[in-house]
């Protein structure tokens, strides 16, 4: 888990490095959740387009995903996939 509340998933492809999950304005338990369909995906597509058509088939129109470079020779390229699923009520029980 990253400062921001990302989390990290070793993946080697397309000259990428990893993978990171974002889950802005949901709870820990909704971006571990999501973070694992992500890794499942990984293990199994070996592209940058695979994981963008596997995770888009199934969440429609809740994702973003974007090939970052830093710049830094410190940090390698990644893939941020963002999930934004549509507003909702928050779950009075879920345990951040």
């Amino acid at each position: 888990m990253e400062l921001d509340g990302a989390v990290r998933i070793a993946w080697q492809a397309d000259g990428l490095v990893e993978i990171r999950v974002a889950a802005p304005a949901r709870s820990r338990r909704e971006l571990d959740a999501f973070a694992r369909v992500v890794a499942d995906v990984a293990l199994l597509e070996r592209t940058v387009r695979g994981v963008r058509v596997a995770l888009r088939e199934r969440y429609p129109g809740a994702l973003e995903l974007q090939v970052r470079d830093t710049g830094q020779a410190a940090t390698a390229p990644y893939l941020l996939v963002t999930w934004r699923p549509p507003k909702r009520e928050p779950d009075p029980h879920a345990l951040d």
